[in-house]
């Protein structure tokens, strides 16, 4: 390298580093998975599955969280309530079909606001509710007002607080002794470490007329900035099928600022605050493509954190191999959709990018994308050559599919991509699904044509016209939809995602046929950043 061009780099690099240093409280991914705010792309109890979840305090000092566990179609709340760990402690629950009823079923004594532990047989119970859309979506029928709507999504996890040394934090700590809580409480297993009294934060959070909780009052009793530390993990568990898919929670840093006092940020138990719209940080540090870091500088918090997770592509690998009896599906989420497209969580805020399916109405919110599939030796499902623009009718569609691309939408906030194989022209059903879904718009299968049976594929989040992203010159004002602009206002293309490809093998020749095997793992999607 030229000592002119090492000394450029090198300057560049210094700039990139202050520039990161220099901005204010930022947003940032923790790539070491260790965070104030925890999301989870995926949870179900279809097709047999229950989901297993835990979130760990890695810190010597107590903590309230929120957990709150949002459907696939709108993110509308099925469960919402606060968690309290004590010093270095772990929660853990499981999700399981209830006689068709989505549950949280969980054996840890750590505190809960209403607190679950001992109303099940010496575990905690408690049902998804479906209040927060039944017969308020616009196109809630019977059938979407259903629990059964319930039965899939993503949830989150946001750090409240940390709790002073005190009456509080005393009570959330793990002893050897008698449990005390709202009764029934079972009575601990010998030389168990339990709480010291839940009760006394189920207390603190209930009104009685003259006579309100310390935390009715002022929620800010006991309490201190967030100051991160948590970590925490999935896992969908089949125990008929014999298989477990396991992934790690997308952790973020910098949501709360130190500076802004702790006490509007612990909300009581089934407030839908804190959100992602709480944050403090308006900026968003990311690292380009080529390994730049880049602070980016927004007017609300929501778009700082959606700005995390934008994406242009989205890439992952299939296999689908009969030999192999292989099956894929692809999760694909969208944390932050709610906030841009639902009035219900926008309430007239004016954030509608980068969505381009902003509601006038709770009704689903449909997203277009292409999809290009390769497969081990670069081939695509197209002898069409590179380039070429086949004939079309007049009036011509507003978006051009490229070569090889294939035109789908995403309807859900929660969304399943199935692959299959085409027999006789039609996408095959397994009899098996690896995850399942409820139905409600959720499920998008492609059947893909002979030989392509292992590979990879590509989603485009930018339209296309005329082989080229539908980018404006200058982004829009914030409240002013575009039509097929997916631009956030500092110029990042695409759409705010996350999600995992989950892979199935069975193997039914073991032991000469009488022993089944089942394999199968979880793979992070990839993607790429793009700036206009």
């Amino acid at each position: 390298m030229k000592r002119n061009n090492l000394t450029t780099a090198v300057l560049a690099g210094i700039a990139g580093i202050a520039g990161i240093a220099g901005s204010a409280q930022a947003v940032n991914i923790n790539p070491d998975g260790l965070g104030q705010v925890l999301l989870y792309p995926f949870y179900t109890t279809n097709n047999g599955n229950q989901t297993l979840l835990s979130v760990v305090n890695t810190t010597n000092a107590a903590k309230a969280v929120k957990v709150r566990f949002l459907e696939s179609l709108n993110s509308r709340e099925v469960l919402d309530f606060n968690l309290y760990l004590s010093a270095y402690d772990v929660w853990v629950a499981a999700i399981f079909d209830n006689a068709g009823t989505p549950t949280l079923l969980t054996g840890d004594s750590s505190c809960t606001v209403p607190y679950f532990f001992g109303n099940g047989n010496g575990l905690g119970a408690q049902p998804f509710l479906n209040f927060a859309y039944i017969g308020a979506d616009a196109d809630a029928s019977p059938e979407r007002g259903s629990i059964t709507r319930a039965s899939e999504g993503h949830f989150e996890i946001i750090e409240m607080g940390e709790m002073l040394p005190g009456p509080f934090a005393d009570a959330v700590t793990h002893v050897q002794g008698a449990l005390v809580g709202p009764p029934p409480v079972p009575a601990p297993a010998p030389n168990e470490q339990v709480p010291a009294n839940c009760d006394l934060l189920v207390a603190a959070w209930t009104a009685q007329q003259g006579n309100d909780g310390a935390w009715v009052v002022d929620s800010s009793v006991g309490m201190t900035d967030a100051n991160g530390g948590l970590f925490g993990g999935a896992a969908i568990v089949n125990s008929q099928a014999g298989t477990m898919y396991s992934y790690d929670a997308k952790a973020i840093n910098g949501f709360w600022d130190p500076a802004v006092a702790a006490g509007i940020r612990h909300s009581r138990p089934g407030d839908e605050l804190p959100s992602l719209t709480s944050g403090d940080a308006t900026t968003a540090n990311i690292f380009d493509d080529a390994g730049n870091a880049i602070p980016l500088m927004y007017g609300q918090s929501i778009e700082a954190v959606s700005a995390l997770f934008m994406h242009d592509q989205l890439m992952n690998e299939y296999v689908i191999l009969d030999s192999l009896a292989a099956q894929s599906e692809w999760v694909i989420t969208f944390p932050t959709k709610r906030f841009y497209t639902d009035p219900a969580f926008n309430g007239g805020s004016g954030v509608v990018m980068p969505f381009t399916s902003a509601r006038t109405s709770s009704a689903t919110a449909c997203e277009d994308f292409t999809i290009d599939f390769y497969d081990r030796e670069e081939g695509t499902p197209t002898d069409a050559p590179p380039g070429s623009r086949p004939p079309t009718v007049s009036p011509e569609p507003p978006v051009e599919i490229p070569p090889g691309a294939i035109l789908f939408e995403l309807c859900a906030e929660t969304n399943v991509i199935r692959f299959d194989q085409e027999e006789e022209g039609e996408a095959q059903t397994p009899a098996v699904p690896i995850v399942g879904t409820n139905g409600f718009d959720s499920l998008v299968t492609f059947g893909l044509p002979v030989g392509y049976d292992a590979g990879w594929a590509n989603i485009n989040m930018v339209p296309y016209v005329n082989g080229d992203p539908i980018v404006p010159p200058v982004p829009p004002a914030v409240g002013i939809p575009s039509s097929g602009n997916r631009m956030d206002s500092e110029g990042m293309l695409g759409l705010p995602v996350i999600g995992q490809w989950f892979e199935a093998f069975t193997n039914g020749t073991l032991q000469g046929g009488t022993v089944l095997a089942n394999y199968g793992g979880v793979f992070e999607h990839k993607g790429t950043r793009a700036q206009q």
